[in-house]
């Protein structure tokens, strides 16, 4: 199946940075850098085209200063060199939480999702309320689930390896916020999250009103 692992900044509800309530801890490097935490809307449902969409966003790398940053997509399984997106991808988002040895955790997936080689742009309102939102993955709001902080948390179902030199996992995100899995060793760990996630029938946070400040 077409899987994508993405690394994020860690929000609880992913629904705009709310100081007080929601803010973004593990910045990734592009939100460093000083370009906004474009990340902070991957589960905000918009309508977009006439449909009920969430629009995901994660740093992409360029391999050049000049090259515009882009998602490898031909290293997704029946993508070629030339297409410009991949479709019916379960795109699984992936943040660092902080405490408990700082690990990597699924914060919550898109199911059916087409992902871009180069970011897209989407424009909402206009004049003085218009709004640029950055995205490279896309994928229906019914199709999108969001786990619960506590969910989060439960090592065994959730965590997510990263290469850690030659004692580490042989698998996992390396030094970029994408991770293609298609590593051989990978095989038996995907297919069990993957078992985890389609078996998954509990709370989604997308369904939670925002508290009150």
């Amino acid at each position: 199946m077409r899987i994508l692992f993405c690394n994020i900044a860690y929000m609880k509800y992913y629904r705009g940075v709310i100081s007080g309530i929601d803010e973004a801890e593990n910045l990734t490097n592009r939100s460093k850098e000083g370009s906004g935490i474009e990340e902070q809307y991957n589960f905000s449902s918009c309508n977009l085209d006439d449909n009920d969409v969430c629009l995901g966003y994660f740093s992409a790398k360029s391999s050049s200063s000049k090259a515009a940053p882009q998602v490898h997509i031909d290293k997704i399984e029946g993508c070629d060199p030339s297409d410009e997106k991949v479709e019916d991808v379960l795109v699984v988002w992936c943040a660092k939480k902080e405490g408990a040895e700082n690990r990597t955790v699924v914060v919550g997936w898109y199911k059916h999702a087409t992902v871009y080689r180069y970011y897209q742009e989407a424009i909402f309102g206009d004049g003085d309320e218009e709004f640029h939102q950055l995205y490279n993955v896309v994928a229906k709001a019914e199709d999108c689930v969001l786990l619960p902080a506590g969910e989060r948390s439960r090592y065994t179902k959730w965590n997510i390896p990263r290469k850690k030199g030659s004692n580490g996992p042989a698998f996992g995100f390396g030094s970029t916020n994408v991770w293609y899995a298609n590593e051989e060793k990978a095989k038996d760990f995907v297919k069990n999250l993957v078992k985890r996630i389609n078996e998954y029938n509990e709370d989604n946070l997308m369904d939670e009103e925002l508290p009150e400040k």
